[in-house]
């Protein structure tokens, strides 16, 4: 997935809150389906990574590419497109009141 401009602070947002509540995040680096928190090696090294990650369309895109499964992926995108129509529904509602 290629992230614009506008994507991008909402997949910062999106993958800071994974981090923060869902021990599995990424999957890749969990260690079996039924361990809930078994932080590994590779947690740290995601969240070590993600924390040197610049605010970048680019480096976000590298990042996600690199760590994440299709599945994540595909939940990220759809987070992005509810926040672009939000900011649409939005935009639309200014406009009906001027």
């Amino acid at each position: 997935m290629k992230f614009t401009t506008e994507d991008t602070l909402e997949a910062v947002r999106w993958i800071n809150e994974q981090f923060d509540c869902n021990g599995r995040f990424p999957a890749c680096c969990t260690l079996s389906e039924s361990t809930n928190y078994g932080i590994t090696l590779q947690h740290v090294k995601a969240y070590k990574d993600w924390s040197k990650t610049p605010s970048t369309s680019d480096a976000v895109n590298s990042w996600v590419s690199s760590w994440l499964s299709s599945d994540e992926i595909d939940q990220l995108r759809g987070r992005c497109k509810k926040a672009d129509l939000t900011v649409i529904q939005r935009s639309w509602v200014k406009l009906r009141n001027c």
